[in-house]
């Protein structure tokens, strides 16, 4: 038997059910995933920040998937309180970490960046306690540009690194 290949595709309307259940099935495996009210997000209000999500240039959404499962996503959004800036966010299903779906996910983000994107830095906040994903961070290109106090999951408030490329 032949082993399943990920393959990898931007986020359409269609997807909002699913990226969805995704969503809410790995939060619960990370203190790193903050998404207030996503248990309120309906399935037509994903499909319409898909859609918008689609038409921009500032902006993008990832789609790590094994056969017709998803089980990654990376985000970059751009901030509007720091324009050109676009802030990264990576999601891996626990089952599939270290198994390099977050470096072909980054690196095709990184690709968008430099190739199609409008956006000047990209910028992502790690916990210290990732070492996996600052290490993965770090051989990609980003650089620490600080450290900083941030909510998780959990509820508590830990240590992070603030990381940029280029």
């Amino acid at each position: 038997m032949a082993e399943a290949e990920i393959t990898m595709r931007l986020a359409q309307r269609a997807d909002a059910a699913a990226l969805l259940a995704f969503l809410q099935g790995v939060a619960p495996e990370s203190d790193a995933i903050l998404l207030p009210g996503l248990d309120h997000v309906t399935v037509a209000e994903e499909a319409v920040r898909l859609s918008a999500v689609a038409d921009r240039d500032d902006c993008l959404i990832l789609l790590a998937c094994l056969g017709p499962e998803i089980v990654g996503v990376l985000t970059i959004m751009n901030l509007a309180a720091t324009p050109g800036v676009g802030e990264i966010g990576l999601v891996i299903a626990k089952r599939y970490w270290h198994q390099g779906i977050g470096r072909l996910l980054m690196e095709e983000g990184q690709y968008w960046f430099e190739n199609y994107s409008t956006l000047d830095q990209l910028m992502l906040t790690v916990f210290e306690h990732n070492i996996w994903g600052k290490k993965l961070y770090q051989d990609i290109g980003f650089q620490t540009v600080g450290t900083l106090l941030e909510p998780a999951a959990d509820g508590q408030v830990k240590p992070a690194t603030k990381m940029v490329y280029p």
